[in-house]
């Protein structure tokens, strides 16, 4: 009966389908025949019919994906189109949302802002449905309607983009992006591109360039430089490159969309934000680029989704809510069919997670959190009370991928409240961990606690490293770490067993390990109440900047601190401006390197040491590439180096601070390598040409 009810009901739609043009005919029996076979998710059969009659659908889209919520897209506004949608919406949304959708008692919808979703079917959804546990009721309006609706709303968003950038929406001619998984997982084979943060999943910032090198570096001259409209702090990218196109960020959400041949715009967005951002420091380190999507965290802890030919917003979903002290800094990490964020706030009393999210509509995936709650394993180790809601935990860099495992490596930062531990007794997992987590469900697959129950704020944010090289004279999957603690790691990336642990830099506080990898600490290794020195100090002995590796020499370059601090422990409170502490690290002098280390055995091969300078914690990320150079920047000099005995051949003064890494790449043929300092985007080649 079933099935003769179903043939029936095909029969009418196709009938009803009588009439149109073949090509609209055969879309509209394709859409059928996916919904029938059941290939075509979360579409009844009413909404079938009503897409098969909908001229202004991209079948194509919707039957590559099959996801209505990525498929589905209004076609380009109209003004007749947005003059109904707007007569529409005041009649029936006004009351809440304000006249013109520019808020009332409900959000304001012409930022383009959509908590629930903003892809067209999801607005088109809320708006037919309702959303429940909210006073958004469904609205009875006739399907043609609800899309004249949703163009109202698109074009709200546009208009908002150009008042915000004062008119200033450059719209030029950008060919398509083939930045998809499987092109950027091949990243080792397109030396000419940057497409992640690191430049290939695994990490190693490496490139395989050589046309600038130990002999030539030299004649290395600045080519071009794009100055940002405004003086910022906080300008940390790692620039994305895809063709002949450069993305670059700044805080709180802005993206440049840059020629590599010129350093001419081609584009630019600003991301509204209207409230105050709350607690988050004020960086921002870049985008990830998959497909033709170019993706951004907020400083007010958004994900957003912009077409990478001009910068139109897709989508804007709110990862975790920044007045609880949520931000995001870092990049996101584009896999597959994902899109990885993790969040910053750890000193703020959050509890920190990592994030999946899909490329086509920003809806959340799974989520990884740092801190286990009641009921889940490690959950113990944060004691009997509600430590744990506080923990901190944040996962505010990049991690790294393994394709082949299905792996994510993520770095978790420290617990909270810092220096004070007395009021979250025991390990406190997983903090100060790198842990492996299953791509596809966001499920922990191991860890490695580098300080259990830390007290010196050491975030074990740091890029994991993945290198398939020999240990103990066999062939490993290994993953290096040169943590904030001083000590360089080696583990293994499949199991997280530990292997070797060396320190590259002076530390006061460990005196050995275990078999198993838990460190043996010394006596005087942790903050007391009349205060302690301990090396490192609080910054670490490395930070978030960028570690490089050559797999060829099997050598990992590690930007370096040296310096110790004055622990001292005090209660846990809550500051006015959000901080929660439970003491004080009196910052000592420091001074700052770069150092070579044997990946097999983690000892030293060599140490640059940066000019004296004043007391500063700003540094940069580094480079090193098959012309034999390692490159980054510290206060306002960045140099490039003879990676094989870290002998200085070149030095540009930038005139102020380096905190971000170099990237390179080949524009016209030509290698470039490109750098952000301060509030500009310098890019240098051989004489420079």
């Amino acid at each position: 009966m079933r099935l003769w009810f179903s043939s029936l009901f095909l029969v009418c739609v196709l009938v009803g389908l009588v009439g149109w043009s073949v090509r609209s005919l055969r879309s509209g029996v394709h859409l059928v025949a996916l919904k029938a076979s059941g290939e075509t998710k979360d579409l009844s059969w009413g909404e079938v019919v009503h897409l098969a009659e909908n001229p202004g659908v991209d079948f194509a889209r919707l039957f590559k994906t099959k996801d209505p919520y990525s498929g589905v897209v209004v076609a380009e506004p109209t003004p007749e189109r947005v003059r109904a949608g707007r007569e529409l919406f005041n009649q029936q949304c006004a009351a809440c949302h304000g006249v013109d959708a520019k808020g009332g008692m409900a959000p304001n919808l012409s930022k383009g802002e959509f908590t629930h979703g903003a892809s067209d079917w999801a607005i088109y959804r809320n708006i037919s449905n309702g959303i429940s546990g909210t006073p958004m009721q469904g609205r009875n309006l006739a399907f043609s309607q609800t899309w004249d609706v949703i163009a109202f709303l698109k074009d709200s968003a546009m208009q908002t983009r150009l008042t915000n950038a004062g008119g200033d929406l450059l719209r030029v001619s950008i060919p398509a992006f083939q930045a998809d998984f499987q092109h950027i997982l091949r990243s080792g084979q397109h030396p000419e591109e940057w497409l992640t943060y690191s430049r290939t999943y695994d990490g190693q910032r490496h490139s395989p360039l050589a046309q600038i090198n130990s002999s030539n570096v030299n004649r290395m001259r600045m080519k071009w430089m794009f100055q940002f409209p405004n003086l910022t702090r906080g300008v940390e990218c790692t620039p994305i490159v895809s063709g002949n196109v450069m993305f670059v960020t700044l805080p709180p959400g802005d993206v440049w969309a840059l020629d590599t041949r010129t350093g001419n715009k081609l584009w630019s967005y600003s991301y509204p934000i209207a409230a105050p951002v709350k607690n988050t420091p004020a960086h921002n380190r870049g985008v990830a680029i998959l497909g033709n999507t170019v993706y951004l965290g907020t400083l007010n802890a958004h994900l957003i989704a912009l077409n990478a030919q001009t910068g139109k917003l897709l989508w804007d979903v709110m990862v975790a809510d920044n007045q609880e002290g949520y931000g995001i800094t870092s990049a996101p990490l584009a896999i597959n069919d994902k899109i990885i964020i993790g969040v910053s706030g750890g000193d703020y009393g959050i509890r920190g997670f990592v994030d999946s999210y899909s490329p086509a509509d920003g809806k959340r995936l799974w989520r990884f959190y740092t801190i286990p709650g009641p009921g889940e394993p490690g959950h113990e180790t944060w004691g009997d009370g509600n430590a744990w809601k506080r923990g901190g935990g944040a996962s505010w860099l990049t991690g790294t991928y393994d394709a082949d495992l299905d792996l994510l490596y993520w770095g978790i930062g420290n617990p909270g409240p810092d220096y004070q531990g007395d009021v979250r007794p025991g390990l406190n997992l997983y903090t100060c961990s790198v842990v492996a987590i299953e791509a596809a469900t966001g499920r922990l697959r191991w860890y490695y606690q580098f300080n259990p129950h830390d007290e010196h704020d050491w975030d074990s944010t740091q890029v994991p490293i993945l290198a398939d090289a020999m240990f103990d004279g066999h062939p490993r999957k290994l993953l290096y770490f040169a943590d904030r603690n001083g000590f360089f790691y080696t583990l293994d990336r499949v199991n997280g067993q530990f292997l070797h642990a060396e320190a590259f830099a002076k530390q006061t506080w460990n005196a050995g390990f275990s078999s198993s990898g838990v460190p043996i600490e010394r006596p005087d290794g942790r903050p007391t109440d009349g205060g302690t020195t301990i090396f490192p100090n609080s910054q670490g002995a490395t930070n978030w900047w960028a570690p490089s590796y050559n797999p060829s020499s099997n050598t990992v370059y590690v930007p370096t601190m040296e310096g110790s601090d004055v622990y001292t422990k005090g209660p846990a409170v809550t500051l006015n401006y959000g901080n929660y502490l439970g003491g004080v690290a009196t910052f000592g002098p420091t001074w700052t390197a770069i150092r070579a280390v044997d990946g097999g055995t983690g000892r030293l091969r060599w140490t640059y040491r940066f000019p004296p300078r004043e007391s500063s914690i700003v540094m940069g990320g580094l480079l090193s590439t098959d012309g034999g150079l390692v490159l980054g920047g510290d206060d306002q000099h960045v140099v490039a180096l003879n990676a094989a005995g870290g002998k200085e051949l070149w030095n540009f003064n930038t005139g102020v601070g380096i905190a971000a890494a170099p990237i390179t790449y080949l524009a016209d043929g030509k290698q470039q390598v490109t750098l952000v300092a301060g509030a500009a985007v310098l890019t240098f080649t051989l004489d420079g040409k």
